[in-house]
This record gives structure tokens, C-alpha cells and sequence, in this order.
């Protein structure tokens, strides 16, 4: 099998955002309308899954605040998800992780804050 490495002129992925305590706070990746691309959960929890929960919003959310997306990262593992065409937000991006699925007054910490990395591009 061969190898090929091409070098790309137009990157498809302008921006890479790194929370390395990510946990129950909310946080603002991008203020403004993005294309997300990739996103990558490394959880070093050995006992449980956790959720990145994502919020088509610039500011003001909180945990209570209904999610748009969320993606998967079971217990002692890492997960990476690609998105070809792009995720569209309208208004910006914010996160925040939880054990659980659901958001609201349901959401957990994790007892070991998780890394997030997301990479993204403007509209």
C-alpha cells in the first residue's frame, strides 16, 4: 500500500478550540456562526461514559438550556467525530459535558474533567 501526503492550501478547519477541564460549566467555543467539523472526547473516567452536550448559542446557556447535538465518549475512552459537510450553527457554540444524556436538572459531572477539541470554521 502507498502512502500519499498532500499539503492543503485551504484549510477545511480554521479554528481548534481545546477545553482540557471540561465538566458541568458552560463554555463558549465561538461567538458567532460556525461550521464544525470535527469534534474529539477523550475521557479518562474509568467507570463512566460521558456526554458532550452542544448549544446553538453565543451566550447565556446553562445546563438547563436544551442542546442541539450531542455526541457519545464511553468510560476509559476516546471518540472522534467527523462531519464532512459541516455542522451549521446561526448563532455560536457552546458545551458543556455531563454523564448523563439529558440536560437539565438531570445533568452530572464527570468525576474527572474531560478534554474537548473541536475544530470549526466561519460561515
Amino acid at each position: 500500500m502507498a502512502v500519499t501526503t498532500t499539503t492543503a492550501t485551504n484549510p477545511l478547519v480554521t479554528t481548534i478550540v481545546v477545553d482540557t477541564t471540561a465538566d458541568l460549566t458552560v463554555e463558549t467555543a465561538a461567538g458567532a456562526a460556525e461550521y464544525l467539523y470535527a469534534v474529539e472526547i477523550v475521557n479518562p473516567n474509568s467507570t463512566e461514559a460521558v456526554y458532550l452536550h452542544m448549544i446553538n448559542a453565543a451566550s447565556g446557556s446553562t445546563v438547563t438550556t436544551q442542546h442541539t447535538s450531542q455526541f457519545y465518549c464511553p468510560a476509559s475512552s476516546s471518540t472522534f467525530y467527523y462531519m464532512p459537510g459541516g455542522y451549521k450553527t446561526t448563532t455560536g457554540i457552546q458545551f458543556y459535558v455531563s454523564t448523563s444524556a439529558g440536560g437539565g436538572n438531570a445533568a452530572t459531572a464527570p468525576t474527572d474533567a474531560v478534554t474537548v477539541t473541536l475544530g470549526f470554521t466561519p460561515q
